[in-house]
């Protein structure tokens, strides 16, 4: 259904493109560029675009063109993560809610209800407080408060479908609510996930940028898209293409999957008109 959408609209189809590429180049380029990520030359400090280092040098003589694609790479993997934990446990509880109702479903609603009260970032601070730092104990902190919406989002699904012809036919048949979760209610809320899934990589990219930033994020010497932008604060006046490359960079790829995730969500506006909080 969206992929013809896709290659109709030029706009979208060089999103997906730009997105493919910073893959690509990311996971599997660095290994075609002369310098490595983390490898340090004081006299090549503070150098700035040149034929040798195209988009210049850091405080340490590492090549920013090496470190940005490193940095995609960290930010990429964390989003993904906590992208995962967020569609695995959102549609879980939601669905588990929606379908069987009664008490379970107001004890999960209260669930939600209680972690949506809850500012998300002062949990996710307070979670990469107690777990410290690190790769690991950021996508799960971020994970930790990304499920809510989408659990109150697979939740009204849910409770839409319960009482269709097929999952009363799945029913009289002795299907178990697993089963009806995995092979009915699924299928019927692929849309949501899909839509929420795209949207959910950039707000999760913004937010290890914002933990990168206070010092919470990525521990050095590794390098993400935040501690790119973080180390290019502190020399901003001075050498501005530090800053600017990296928030260019975390600027595009932001655009781009909100612009993919809402042409995604038109594409199945008919089946997700009045359920999805974007409308």
């Amino acid at each position: 259904m969206f992929y013809s959408r896709i290659v109709q609209n030029r706009f979208v189809l060089a999103c997906l493109f730009l997105i493919l590429l910073y893959i690509l180049i990311s996971f599997g380029g660095t290994f075609l560029l002369p310098h490595h990520p983390n490898a340090q030359s004081l006299t090549e400090a503070n150098r700035g675009p040149s034929f040798a280092h195209w988009l210049g040098t850091d405080y340490l003589g590492r090549d920013l063109l090496a470190r940005i694609l490193a940095g995609v790479r960290v930010s990429l993997i964390i989003a993904f993560f906590a992208t995962l934990i967020n569609i695995s446990v959102g549609f879980l509880v939601g669905s588990a809610a929606g379908l069987i109702g009664g008490v379970v479903d107001r004890f999960l609603t209260g669930l939600i209800d209680l972690f949506w009260c809850v500012p998300p970032f002062l949990v996710v601070v307070m979670l990469t407080v107690v777990l410290e730092p690190g790769l690991k104990n950021i996508f799960i902190a971020l994970g930790a408060v990304f499920w809510v919406p989408t659990a109150r989002i697979i939740r009204g699904e849910a409770y839409q479908l319960r009482n269709a012809p097929f999952i009363r036919l799945a029913r009289l048949q002795g299907a178990g609510y697993s089963r009806i979760i995995l092979l009915h209610i699924l299928p019927g809320c692929f849309p949501v996930l899909l839509t929420t899934a795209i949207f959910s990589i950039p707000d999760a990219i913004l937010a290890e940028a914002f933990l990168s930033i206070v010092g919470l994020g990525v521990t050095a010497p590794d390098a993400s898209l935040g501690v790119l932008i973080s180390d290019g604060l502190q020399s901003f006046r001075v050498y501005p293409w530090q800053w600017f490359f990296p928030v260019l960079t975390l600027t595009m790829f932001v655009l781009c999957f909100n612009l993919l995730g809402d042409m995604i969500h038109r594409s199945f506006r008919d089946r997700t008109k009045g359920i999805l909080e974007y409308d």
